[in-house]
């Protein structure tokens, strides 16, 4: 049974475009493999007519999460921003399909178009990401619905929200009420270059703010200057948060307050797209959390999620995960 409280994500609103391309592709794009980079609208336009665009989703990485948490069957809800126009309403949709609650007033698109991401995915299945952020940059307190921050027992926030001022601020409007409520607030890392933009903030955010945090072994080591699990261990424990550090094909270090547990990865023969791998962790574990699990156990669950998405393109699940968590006794949503 899960819970009624909500588990709530605040994020990008963005509409993903997947490209394949060779790694000659990616050095003659002149883009970091593997990385996130913001861009404006007009440029995302000139790479788009260098490669060919063959699939449209709904993304963002929170809101992949909050997808893969209401996929589980755990009560779900969103903050975010789009515009009036096309993406917005494909974007609001996907969520009205999964029954979670995403209150928000789209904005004029003359003044910022729904946000976008081109997904540049080369042979290895890696991605490297261009975002467009669009109306998502203009998320703001006044986009928080009471009613569905009133209902919140977990919420999770990306650190990408740091890109913008009003989101900052509204991220952390949300934060201290879900937490003066007794609830627990989770907050992803995002990328490492998003970590190296905003260091310090982020160290004292986690100090003051978050309980859970979710990040790759790249992103801790920007973070706490090491990606030794020694080390990594002992930062988490000095902030006290539980900690869930993600490691790829090693699977995942789970961390709390006396101990860390290696959790190995799920086995997968046919890897077709790493986009999304990081996001259904992320829903794996926070909904497993959400419901009881001990914190090993919620690893295990985000793995066995993470497994199933990069067996197809896109960021969100499309297979029944729900039936393969309750095969391995992890099916607590």
């Amino acid at each position: 049974m899960s819970s009624t409280k909500l588990i709530t994500g605040m994020g990008a609103a963005l509409v993903d475009l997947f490209a394949d391309v060779s790694e000659q592709d990616l050095q003659d794009i002149g883009s970091p493999k593997a990385s996130m980079s913001l861009i404006e609208a007009a440029q995302s336009t000139a790479l788009q007519s260098q490669v060919r665009v063959h699939t449209h989703q709904p993304g963002g990485s929170a809101a992949n999460t909050v997808a893969g948490i209401a996929d589980l069957g755990q009560a779900a809800g969103f903050f975010g921003k789009t515009a009036d126009d096309a993406l917005g309403a494909r974007f609001a949709q996907a969520f009205d399909d999964l029954g979670v609650a995403f209150q928000v007033t789209a904005g004029n698109p003359a003044d910022a178009p729904t946000g976008h991401c081109l997904v540049l995915v080369t042979p290895d299945a890696e991605r490297t990401m261009h975002t467009v952020l669009g109306a998502s940059i203009t998320t703001s307190t006044a986009d928080i619905d009471a009613d569905t921050l009133a209902q919140t027992g977990l919420f999770f926030s990306e650190g990408y929200v740091w890109d913008s001022p009003s989101a900052r601020d509204a991220f952390l409007h949300a934060a201290q009420s879900v937490r003066a409520n007794g609830g627990k607030v989770a907050f992803s890392l995002a990328d490492s270059f998003c970590v190296e933009r905003h260091h310090a903030d982020f160290v004292n955010l986690l100090e003051a703010h978050v309980d859970i945090l979710l990040a790759n072994k790249a992103e801790a080591k920007a973070l706490f200057g090491t990606d030794a699990p020694g080390g990594i261990t002992a930062a988490a424990q000095a902030n006290g948060l539980l900690a869930a550090i993600t490691m790829s094909a090693d699977g995942a270090l789970i961390i709390d307050d006396t101990q860390a547990t290696h959790v190995p990865a799920h086995p997968v023969s046919d890897v077709v797209d790493l986009t999304g791998a990081g996001d259904q962790f992320a829903a794996g574990f926070l909904t497993a959390l959400h419901n009881g699990a001990s914190p090993v156990d919620a690893g295990r669950a985000g793995v066995l999620t993470a497994s199933q998405v990069i067996r197809h393109f896109g960021p969100r699940p499309q297979s029944d995960i729900r039936a393969l968590l309750a095969e391995n006794d992890l099916d607590f949503a």
